[in-house]
């Protein structure tokens, strides 16, 4: 993945999509399982950030484009 254009780091999610089509799941039913495997996760960090009273977020810093203007909705297009 990292070599293709796109230079995405592989995840769990693209397979288990690939199981989930093999296993003949609807699509629908594929967000409601990709959410249960993680609730336990965000319930922990959740807990973990309430006991210390504090937000956890991660050491990064965006290096992407300045903020650009928006124009109103009554003057677009």
């Amino acid at each position: 993945m990292l070599e293709q254009e796109k230079h995405l780091y592989p995840n769990l999610d693209w397979p288990a999509g690939r199981l989930f089509h093999a296993l003949k799941l609807e699509t629908t039913v594929y967000t409601p399982i990709f959410v249960m495997s993680r609730v336990t996760g965000w319930s922990a960090h959740f807990i973990e950030q309430h006991e210390s009273n504090r937000l956890i977020r991660p050491r990064s810093r965006y290096t992407g484009p300045d903020a650009r203007p928006v124009l109103p909705l009554a003057q677009r297009g």
